[in-house]
């Protein structure tokens, strides 16, 4: 690809860092990262949150990239700059889920009835939704779910437990992925399913950090009734659905401009900073590491752009997100890694004047792994770049067992 930008392609991505950079300012000092929106229970964290996805759902900012039949705007490539935008400023208002995986999942598999239902909440940020994916006994190993989705006339009745859905809480739809025929061969017996999460018979149940912050969910289906209409593809052919949702589940480059706005915020730190009377920077060691984390970040950040431009040219395979993916997940946790070296002890802090950058490092330092195991962990990532993308022989079936 031209990495080269248009002169409209400039303008547009000026606009988008505009906007937030005048959001950034407007936002809660108990803010400091995109997740604290969600975090807390503050209500003028949640407005916050509110007003932004107001914001950007009325420039049209949330259909980017979305066909015009459906309301949309601009090209995957003004998704990228748009995310490098909120990414870098730390801006809640785009929901990750119904926004960045949802949407153009919905575009590619699902008919036009749930399309024309379900497509412009999402476009003018009037919905949030959740990923109802990982079980208990179910995680990386997706096609062995449990959770059952039987088909009784119109509806489908969902029993089970999901969990480590992420905003559940928060959510006021759902998507997941359930097994539809019990006795049918596997991932050839699931169905991609769309629901309202205030149904009777679900059971949201918190699972806290250790520092008491809330993210994640239990989730519990006793008798759900769901409108079989909610249905995304065809019944039992709901694996391939959910591929395609994890290809955009992992092309995202919020989490790359993340990690450039946190590596600035780290060389302005070792900049103002002294240890034993000359500055953080004036190390050598450390300016070799923060370069060398910079050459990466850009890497990083070149990858998304390449991401962006296949997708444009409806040319992505699997394996080209994964590839992203893993590569980010693990540059997240060698830039946590080396905020901790160089902040020391006081990088374990995080309410106290003594807490460098807001204490968000102590933050990152407990969840930056989070990355390696979410969407699929990097072990599973690997094995499709290994076996899609270069073509190398999967390991021999066990023998049965006499």
């Amino acid at each position: 690809m031209d990495f080269k930008l248009t002169e409209e392609q400039e303008k547009r991505r000026k606009e988008f860092y505009d906007v937030c950079k005048e959001l950034r300012e407007k936002r809660p000092e108990c803010i400091y990262t995109l997740l604290d929106a969600f975090e807390t229970d503050r209500e003028d964290a949640l407005a916050y949150e509110r007003n932004c996805r107001k914001e950007f759902g009325e420039r049209g900012w949330l259909r980017l990239g979305w066909p015009a039949e459906y309301d949309g705007i601009g090209t995957m490539m003004d998704r990228v700059f748009f995310g490098e935008a909120t990414g870098y400023h730390g801006v809640p208002g785009v929901d990750g889920l119904g926004v960045g995986m949802l949407a153009p999942m919905l575009i590619h598999e699902a008919n036009e009835d749930v399309k024309r239902r379900f497509l412009p909440p999402i476009g003018k940020g009037d919905v949030l939704w959740c990923e109802l994916w990982s079980e208990p006994n179910a995680g990386s190993d997706l096609a062995g779910l449990t959770t059952t989705a039987i088909r009784k006339g119109d509806e489908f009745i969902i029993n089970g437990q999901k969990t480590w859905s992420s905003f559940a809480h928060r959510a006021d739809w759902g998507f997941g992925l359930y097994k539809s025929d019990p006795q049918g061969r596997k991932n050839h017996n699931l169905s991609f399913i769309l629901m309202d999460m205030k149904t009777p018979g679900i059971e949201i149940k918190p699972l806290y950090y250790f520092d008491g912050r809330h993210f994640y969910n239990d989730v519990f289906f006793d008798n759900v009734h769901v409108p079989a209409e909610n249905i995304v593809g065809e019944e039992n052919k709901g694996w391939m659905v959910a591929q395609t949702l994890a290809a955009f589940e992992r092309s995202s480059v919020g989490a790359v401009m993340t990690l450039v706005r946190q590596l600035e915020d780290l060389v302005q730190y070792c900049n103002e900073t002294k240890v034993g009377g000359r500055f953080l920077a004036q190390d050598p060691i450390i300016r070799n590491r923060l370069a060398d984390a910079a050459s990466e970040i850009e890497a990083s950040r070149t990858l998304s752009y390449h991401i962006a431009d296949l997708q444009d040219r409806n040319e992505m395979a699997l394996f080209d997100a994964s590839a992203i993916k893993v590569y980010t997940a693990e540059l997240t946790e060698r830039v946590a890694a080396l905020a901790l070296d160089i902040l020391g002890s006081y990088g374990q802090i995080k309410t106290s004047k003594w807490a460098p950058l807001g204490g968000s490092w102590e933050a990152n330092s407990h969840t930056c792994f989070i990355y390696s195991i979410a969407m699929g962990t990097n072990e599973i990532q690997k094995n499709i770049i290994s076996w899609y993308g270069l073509g190398m022989p999967r390991p021999p079936k066990p023998a049965p067992k006499a």
